[in-house]
């Protein structure tokens, strides 16, 4: 349910049975639907218009074939409730909630045009100091969300939206979307457990891939890897499958920035690696993330400055895309002994075998999160989990 907005892929169904789509003047209280914006694994989202007032919204609602199932509908009141709490410009705003006839609940929040940042990437290199102007709105909601007691928890590209500006297309706004599975810090109430997989592999905090209790240096954790990623055109683990990614943010070390960006600002690579420490207590906070990429920022203006002057041959140089294997260092690679392979195999099997119980209960799981509620299913799903992780950080060294 990524897709909430006007993008070039809006209304294409993938896979997604339709049979539960709203048609064009279909209504959901006041709000007429126009046409179908996205669609993903746990609902689409329309184009709607107030039918008194006119005022255009988007409108995200749940799959029908969920309904009665094991998902909870306060899903939906957590991410308006959480939205309405941090209530931040750099954060898309929801502003009514309500449920269909049939029992769907759905939410209506403001409707953007552009496009998600990750479509942005995929067109082509960010210059370095956008990218920086881009993270520097993110920090600034997410340190919002963190002093009002909200971990978001499923940061990625796909959940950053670029707004079009017809007035000034290089000044960017930023939304930052998806709040479905933060976490209250300070409240009793709760929608998800403890012990779950929750939020999207390839930007996982290892403390998320235990399943164990998250702070905001996750999501520290988690904009590190997308920082990583604009910068370097690559993330810093890449594998086939989940498992093996969640392995890695576990134990591997990143490929250096230097070797993927010679000329990378030292300050900047050392401000990706502290993002991307393992234990939560060695990185920095939001707030020392925003005041490092602000230096940041300052090296990179006075480089064009330079480069202006020197005239169009002085280029800021461009990453170079190199892929590691296994996502780990070149030099740990050389100096790593050879294990058997057959612990790897059998580790990798038992690390999906305890995520497939974790969510085998939860079929309103989204195709790219583990979302795991279900204490019989973690009964079981634990051992087999933890084995396989042992399983392969042997195999691997």
């Amino acid at each position: 349910m990524d897709a909430t907005l006007n993008t070039v892929r809006g209304g294409v169904p993938g896979t997604i049975p339709v049979m539960d789509a709203l048609r064009p003047g279909a209504k959901a209280g006041p709000w007429v639907v126009e046409r179908e914006l996205g669609r993903g694994g746990m609902g689409a989202v329309y184009a709607v218009v107030h039918e008194e007032i006119g005022k255009r919204a988007a409108l995200k609602i749940v799959h029908a074939r969920l309904v009665g199932t094991s998902f909870n509908p306060a899903r939906m009141l957590v991410e308006a409730r959480v939205v309405n709490q941090v209530g931040h410009p750099n954060i898309v705003d929801i502003f009514e909630t309500g449920t269909l006839a049939d029992g769907r609940p759905y939410i209506v929040m403001e409707r953007l045009d552009g496009q998600p940042l990750s479509q942005r990437a995929d067109s082509g290199k960010i210059r370095p100091d956008l990218v920086v102007g881009i993270l520097l709105q993110v920090c600034d909601a997410l340190i919002a969300a963190h002093a009002a007691g909200v971990v978001h928890r499923d940061l990625k590209l796909d959940n950053v939206f670029l707004v079009d500006n017809p007035d000034d297309p290089r000044a960017v706004k930023v939304k930052l979307l998806d709040w479905g599975i933060a976490k209250l810090l300070h409240n009793d109430a709760r929608h998800t457990f403890e012990g779950q997989l929750v939020g999207t592999p390839q930007y996982l905090a290892p403390e998320q891939a235990r399943g164990a209790e998250v702070s905001p240096k996750a999501d520290v954790y988690s904009l590190g890897v997308m920082a990583y990623e604009l910068f370097l055109e690559q993330r810093p683990f890449e594998a086939e499958t989940a498992a093996e990614i969640m392995v890695m943010h576990l134990r591997a070390t990143p490929p250096p920035p230097r070797a993927l960006w010679a000329d990378i600002p030292p300050q900047l690579e050392a401000l990706l690696l502290a993002m991307l420490a393992k234990q939560p207590g060695r990185r920095p906070t939001m707030r020392e993330v925003a005041h490092q990429l602000e230096a940041v920022r300052a090296e990179l203006d006075h480089h064009c400055s330079a480069a202006d002057a020197a005239g169009p041959s002085a280029e800021l140089p461009r990453p170079v895309r190199r892929i590691s294997v296994g996502g780990f260092a070149a030099t740990e690679q050389a100096e790593r002994p050879r294990t058997p392979g057959w612990p790897y195999a059998i580790g990798a099997i038992a690390l999906l075998a305890g995520a497939a119980l974790f969510f085998v209960s939860d079929l309103a799981v989204a195709r790219d999160r583990f979302v795991a509620p279900g204490f019989a299913n973690r009964l079981w799903g634990l051992p087999a989990y933890y084995a396989g992780q042992l399983l392969i950080a042997w195999s691997i060294g």
